[in-house]
């Protein structure tokens, strides 16, 4: 790219290829920046689901429900195969209780448009046979679906190259500099000032790093998530599993480890078990106690696992954001700026259409005040992050 671009898209992750994919669908010039090789990091130490069930907040359920719609076309547009697949998802309660609970919160986003299946304890081994016989039952959301994250960014960031994006590996963004009125119009990096006429901000965990040199405190941390991996399983599940109190354990704040079952066959016939959720810096290294919490409790739910071998495990760091809402959209009072960050472990799902947000943002100037007038509203952090994002969700402020 011999000129100046018009966007330069910080990160490629699956949000980054995301933005770099649909700024240059919509004819935009733009250039994203890795500093290691797409999907280094996030991207590559997650699971693959594309979930609804989890949203609590009618803001995030929305955006979700809107991306979903947009995997499904990028499934059939894009060359490259990213293992997309509709199975839908069962979520597992081993309580009368706890059943109860879900049910109710599944007839709430059966009003949203989310479909249902209702599962006593007959029906959901009918579904899934592996599943231990004294759970109470399940439900069944049938539009749930999963992709191989890895693949999906790549195949997102090839199709960007063909709309004409550029992408440089191996280039460290260190900070952003603002001209005289405040505009960010250059990258600092490893290969020198890099300028452009915007920039996007997917870094992910790193986010706030970057920001803090255009004088910007983002409430994004870094919190930890471990998978495990097992050996070959053919046929142990038919569908994506998560425990019942998967959501609360998203939603959880505790600085103490929460781990939940979620269980996903991959293609090549292993498992992927998880999760676990933790605050603990930038350490990505896998805590033992934590991977035997996460074994112990897939083997609660399925007990045939005990004859499986577990063998590799890994950890990545999810950008976790105090509201549980990704930050999207441009910075008050810092032109030349836009976010796409916080996501936590909704980057998979929520990437589409956060790209399609951004892309909106930059290609019409009227695009907020249509949002006001609308009656779409902003989603913000109402702490010392204030209003800095402007329709950060561009969904119904109903969080």
């Amino acid at each position: 790219m011999s000129r100046m671009p018009d966007v330069a898209v910080i990160g490629a992750g699956i949000v980054g290829a995301a933005c770099a994919y649909s700024l240059a669908r919509a004819g935009l010039s733009v250039l994203a920046l890795e500093r290691d090789f797409p999907a280094a990091g996030t991207s590559r130490a997650c699971d693959g689901l594309i979930l609804c069930c989890d949203k609590t907040s009618p803001a995030e359920l929305e955006l979700a429900q809107v991306s979903a719609g947009l995997w499904a076309g990028l499934a059939e547009g894009l060359d490259l195969d990213f293992e997309y697949g509709n199975t839908g998802v069962i979520v597992v309660y081993a309580t009368v209780e706890g059943l109860e609970a879900g049910r109710k919160q599944a007839i709430d986003r059966c009003g949203c448009g989310v479909k249902v299946e209702m599962l006593d304890a007959a029906g959901l081994l009918a579904l899934e046979p592996n599943l231990a016989p004294d759970l109470a039952g399940g439900i069944y959301y049938l539009d749930e679906a999963q992709v191989d994250a890895r693949r999906a960014t790549l195949a997102l960031l090839q199709a960007a190259r063909r709309c004409g994006a550029e992408l440089r590996q191996g280039v460290s963004v260190t900070g952003l500099r603002r001209d005289a009125g405040g505009r960010v119009v250059a990258a600092l990096t490893t290969e020198g000032e890099i300028e452009a006429g915007a920039f996007v901000l997917a870094a992910g965990v790193w986010s706030n790093e970057i920001a803090a040199s255009a004088g910007l405190q983002l409430p994004v941390r870094p919190r930890k998530g471990t998978i495990l991996v097992t050996s070959a399983a053919p046929g142990m599940i038919q569908h994506p599993l998560l425990e019942g109190s998967y959501a609360a354990s998203v939603h959880a704040d505790t600085s103490a480890a929460q781990v939940a079952l979620v269980a996903e066959m991959t293609a090549g016939g292993t498992l992927l078990l998880g999760s676990s959720r933790e605050f603990v810096g930038f350490d990505r290294s896998v805590s033992r106690a934590v991977a035997q919490a996460i074994a112990a409790r897939a083997m609660r739910y399925l007990p045939a696992l005990a004859e499986r071998n577990v063998i590799r495990a890994y950890a990545g760091l999810r950008p976790w954001s105090p509201d549980h809402l990704p930050l999207i959209g441009p910075v008050a009072g810092v032109p030349g700026l836009y976010l796409a960050t916080g996501h936590e472990g909704a980057g998979i799902g929520l990437a589409p259409v956060t790209g399609e947000i951004i892309a909106r943002w930059l290609i019409d100037p009227a695009y907020g005040k249509s949002q006001a007038t609308s009656g779409l509203a902003r989603t913000v952090w109402p702490g010392r992050f204030g209003d800095l994002i402007q329709d950060a969700a561009a969904v119904r402020a109903a969080a």
